[in-house]
């Protein structure tokens, strides 16, 4: 036993701290010599870092009181308190003391709930369509949040209940299997607790700036001629796509990797004539390698789900040298598994040469031209499931998505420079290093844009960037009302995607589908989205660099505003823009819980300053979209995106009144890991008032990038001003342009990228009338 560790009358505790603000706890029997070996698996979550040796972190002290463990910042704060003795046989049970009205949040992708103060919850993987959501989840993260000021991670991947009991002050959590052990993340903001979290169980990358644009998927698959006409469609209805991902049957087997030919008789073309497009595209594969068809059940799937091309029903889809292959390398997790199209072997990606396997099969796609994969189906492990690292059945399960995606990433990356992709349904702690994830599927309705509102910011308190809400759900027939409304909330997504299904099937998915109006409000909000690339690249250096989401819980831009404790229906994008679906029926106004300061309306004229709610008009054409008083914002003008390899050479920068801030234009070729050696370039913006006199100040870049232009220009848009004079440069280059209209100032100036600019404009007036 160490000189160091706690006793209780029934256990041992081992403390170690893994970073300042981080610790780890272990139980271990009173009467063992040995506290439990590590779990496998714990090196890969910690991305290298090893969990068993004490790094420096900040003093705490730790104690036991009554039989149970009590940890506490040095001035006496208490940060943690375990209610109960911890149990370790026949099961693992673990208690929490809870402060009165102390709230949670987390565990992961949980639909049913974002605030928290008592009830249970089942955390196991599951295949957990729009009907099983509200207790059921793809990913479960046994990772809760606390208001207090501390989070903890169960590190334990078995299955587990949580109860959490108010009338006790209790959280207990159960666990069949595994050890009693769990990192302690604390400090006193949830950005702090967030950015310590993420230190050890990793950060995402950036992805590719291509991935910022619009998504589509058919779901049935749709043939070949079929996928570039709809691809058409959209360019001539003016809402470009810019990925196309195909379904299931892109493939003539489940899996050998090839190409359906009786659906894409020339795969060569259809990347040809995608790519004049400017579009992407990604292909979705499952962990499946199938041995047996199930004709009869696919049949009554299709009768209910319509999700096959109807000249597909009777196709024999096993990939029977693949799967022996498979059986005789020992590849496989389990060699009988059941799912939709089929049964057969599930593989294991916890084996290197499954891994390897993997890699050689996806590499000759890419090369072809496909830019990434989508990870579908990785819940379905049976318990009875095989590990090379030796993981038992039921820990493998809720792990799997997390070696699903590790394995298809590294496959990625071994091809070229590229950044990967990995677009998942099922991850685990430190899958947001394999970015994204889509949140399975939903239908158009209000309660599942709540639904999915709620899982994605839980989801971003366990330092996952890049999620999507997809458009209009999976599946269902939309109305203007909710197809308006469901795409004013998800095209603000991280990952913007929708589905359309065949017009013989379901004609209402489209964004021409209901008229004009509904057609204008999409296009305004998919251009919108284009113009704000350079905004949300600005959140994706921050999610890469510190673990902070992009779409963020009102509570992680104002931890000390206990009006935002329970707040899941607003978010922040990034510390600049407040959102607020409209989610009810019927609603043209929306009551909107307002942060300290001056809050404008992005669409009107309309500000709120010193109040502490407005309600927000809220016309069926319109998302209240509120910006912060003091914000600069960076956009691209209406148009294409920058093209690939290159930064922009002609932006915008959108100022609100009070003239008074910074921020930085982050910029990178867009589209390789370049930037991870340092090929990047910073530029600092500032803007100051003094009187009438506004200052604006464009930096020379910091760092470079070949693709770093030598000259840009800028337009600086100056909302609620009534008047202006002449503005002044500082530099060998005039004021090209000035306009002045709508309640807005526009300056356009051009000068070259080394140089930088200072920008002198008097007499400023704005012109906003704050509304009480």
């Amino acid at each position: 036993m160490a000189a160091d560790d706690l006793l209780t009358p029934h256990s041992r505790i081992r403390l170690q701290s893994l970073a300042d603000g981080a610790l780890r706890v272990t139980h271990a029997p009173i009467e063992s010599d040995a506290y439990p070996p590590d779990p496998p698996w714990l090196p890969d979550l910690l991305a290298g870092r090893d969990p068993g040796q004490s790094q420096a972190g900040g003093s705490v002290a730790a104690t036991v009181k009554g039989g149970c463990l009590e940890i506490t910042r040095p001035d006496g704060r208490l940060i943690l308190a375990e209610a109960r003795p911890t149990r370790l046989v026949p099961d693992i049970r673990v208690a929490f003391r809870l402060s009165p009205g102390e709230i949670l949040y987390g565990w992961g992708e949980q639909f049913g709930a974002f605030a928290r103060t008592r009830g249970r919850l089942t955390l196991n993987a599951f295949n957990a369509p729009s009907f099983l959501q509200r207790h059921r989840s793809y990913s479960a993260i046994p990772m809760f949040f606390s208001r207090r000021g501390y989070s903890v991670l169960l590190l334990n991947a078995h299955p587990t209940q949580w109860n959490i009991d108010s009338r006790r002050g209790v959280l207990s959590v159960r666990a069949l299997a595994g050890a009693a052990d769990y990192l302690l993340i604390f400090g006193e903001t949830p950005r702090e607790i967030l950015r310590t979290y993420t230190g050890l169980t990793g950060r995402p990358p950036l992805l590719p700036r291509w991935a910022h644009g619009l998504w589509g998927t058919g779901y049935p698959q749709e043939d070949q001629e079929r996928v570039i006409e709809l691809a058409r469609e959209h360019a001539r209805h003016r809402i470009p796509l810019e990925v196309i991902i195909l379904d299931y049957h892109w493939e003539e087997a489940f899996h050998n990797f090839r190409w359906r030919r009786s659906l894409f008789p020339d795969p060569d073309r259809l990347l040809r004539d995608l790519g004049q497009l400017g579009i992407r595209l990604g292909l979705i594969l499952t962990p499946f390698v199938n041995r047996q068809n199930r004709p009869l059940e696919k049949r009554v799937l299709n009768w209910r789900l319509r999700n096959v091309p109807p000249a597909e029903i009777a196709s024999d889809e096993r990939a029977l040298p693949e799967y022996e292959e498979c059986a005789r390398r020992d590849l496989l997790a389990h060699p009988n598994a059941w799912w939709w199209f089929g049964r057969g072997g599930m593989l294991d990606f916890t084996n290197r040469q499954t891994v390897d396997w993997w890699a050689a099969k996806l590499g000759p796609l890419l090369r072809q031209g496909i830019s990434f994969f989508k990870n579908d189906d990785g819940e379905y492990l049976p318990e009875a499931g095989r590990s090379a690292l030796g993981l038992e059945g039921p820990e493998h399960h809720n792990l799997y998505g997390f070696y699903y995606g590790k394995a298809t990433y590294e496959a990625l990356q071994r091809v070229d420079d590229r950044r990967p992709i990995v677009y998942a349904r099922s991850v685990w702690a430190g899958s947001q290093r394999y970015p994204g994830l889509f949140l399975g599927d939903q239908t158009p309705t209000f309660g599942h844009m709540r639904s999915t509102l709620r899982a994605g910011l839980n989801l971003g308190l366990a330092g996952f960037a890049y999620w999507t809400a997809d458009v209009f759900g999976l599946d269902g027939r939309t109305t203007p009302e909710t197809h308006m409304r469901y795409a004013q909330w998800a095209l603000f997504a991280p990952i913007a995607r929708y589905f359309w299904r065949p017009a013989p099937i379901d004609a209402t998915r489209f964004p021409w589908s209901h008229g004009e109006a509904a057609e204008a409000n999409f296009r305004r909000l998919t251009d919108l989205r284009r113009c704000l690339a350079p905004y949300y690249a600005g959140l994706a250096w921050e999610a890469y660099q510190s673990g902070i989401p992009l779409l963020r819980p009102m509570l992680l831009e104002y931890p000390y505003d206990a009006r935002f404790e329970r707040t899941d229906d607003q978010l922040m994008i990034g510390a600049d823009l407040l959102l607020a679906p409209v989610l009810e029926a019927g609603a043209r106004v929306r009551h909107v819980v307002l942060p300290p300061g001056a809050w404008h309306d992005f669409w009107t004229e309309r500000t709120w300053h010193g109040v502490d709610s407005a309600m927000v008009p809220a016309p069926l054409d319109r998302v209240p979209l509120l910006v912060r008083g003091g914000a600069l914002i960076p956009m691209m003008p209406p148009g294409p995106p920058a093209p690939d390899g290159m930064g922009y050479s002609d932006l915008e920068l959108h100022l609100w009144p009070p003239f008074s801030g910074a921020c930085s234009l982050r910029e990178d070729d867009g589209l390789t890991r370049a930037y991870q050696r340092g090929e990047a370039a910073e530029t600092g913006l500032r803007v100051e008032q003094r009187d009438d006199q506004v200052d604006i100040h464009i930096a020379p870049p910091n760092g470079g990038f070949p693709g770093l232009p030598e000259d840009r220009r800028w337009t600086i848009v100056l909302h609620r001003v009534a008047a202006l004079g002449r503005p002044r440069q500082l530099a060998e280059h005039g004021v090209c342009e000035v306009a002045h209209s709508g309640g807005a100032a526009r300056i356009r100036i051009r000068f070259p990228t080394g140089a930088g600019c200072v920008l002198h404009i008097p007499g400023v007036t704005t012109g906003a009338t704050p509304e009480e």
